[in-house]
């Protein structure tokens, strides 16, 4: 497909030529997500869609908390060329996907929101993981899996990659949720079969967020189950994309 070297603006990296895409998909990643985790998606979603994924810090600052961080995506993603969008947000990236489908108005082309391995924002409970020593830090990191250790495996590398994580971290672990009005898209949860931190049971009252459709599609594997059932994962998003629902815009926060 037309595959182009990953470019970034602002907070969104676009992995896809994908100027003509009919339809477009934005991926919001779990907290410590290498970079390119969702370039390799771009071959089985096709040339007609145009992938788009997200980071969390830029080397001008990082956001004070999760509403700030959706705040800059969704005005990002209103400056783009309009198409119908689809956000996919993965663990942390599901929260940050709903919190940006709150903010965005009509300009953003928003269809669908679909979530992965998170559980409801009202569900969320603050942690602690970013405040740990940093051996303890990385120990917990690597137990959740997601993130290569081989990011800390050496000095070098540990003092590159441990900061911009521990501040991914921090961002879910202070996360409220503010009560709103329920969105007006389409919701769609996915879940790992044998997910531990989100399963099946858990990722249901995702309906209670929407007042338009939901349904629950449940993978094999565990909370990274995108990552070995890729290609299923990516098929089925596919469907998805190409049967985009026209919504109307969401209610703005109060």
């Amino acid at each position: 497909m037309n595959a182009v070297p990953s470019r970034r603006t602002g907070l969104l990296q676009r992995h896809t030529a994908g100027l003509r895409g009919r339809t477009r998909l934005v991926c919001l990643p779990h907290a410590g997500a290498a970079p390119g985790l969702f370039a390799p998606w771009a071959d089985g979603l096709g040339p007609d869609v145009d992938l788009v994924s997200a980071r969390y810090g830029t080397p001008d600052g990082v956001p004070r908390g999760v509403g700030d961080l959706a705040d800059r995506i969704a005005g990002e993603l209103e400056r783009l060329p309009r198409r119908p969008t689809t956000l996919f947000g993965h663990s942390m990236g599901g929260i940050v996907a709903y919190e940006v489908a709150r903010r965005c108005s009509a300009r953003a082309g928003l269809v669908r929101l679909i979530v992965s391995a998170t559980v409801s924002p009202a569900a969320h409970l603050p942690g602690g993981t970013h405040r740990l020593d940093d051996d303890a830090f990385v120990a917990e990191v690597l137990a959740l899996g997601g993130t290569a250790p081989e990011l800390f495996s050496d000095p070098a590398a540990r003092a590159v990659w441990l900061p911009p994580i521990r501040q991914d971290f921090r961002l879910i672990d202070t996360y409220r949720h503010r009560p709103g009005p329920p969105l007006a898209y389409p919701l769609t949860a996915m879940a790992g079969q044998h997910d531990h931190e989100a399963p099946p049971d858990l990722m249901r009252p995702w309906r209670d967020t929407t007042s338009s459709d939901f349904d629950l599609r449940v993978f094999p594997g565990g909370h990274f189950y995108l990552l070995d059932a890729r290609q299923a994962v990516v098929a089925e998003l596919r469907r998805r994309l190409e049967r985009p629902s026209a919504a109307p815009s969401s209610p703005a926060l109060p």
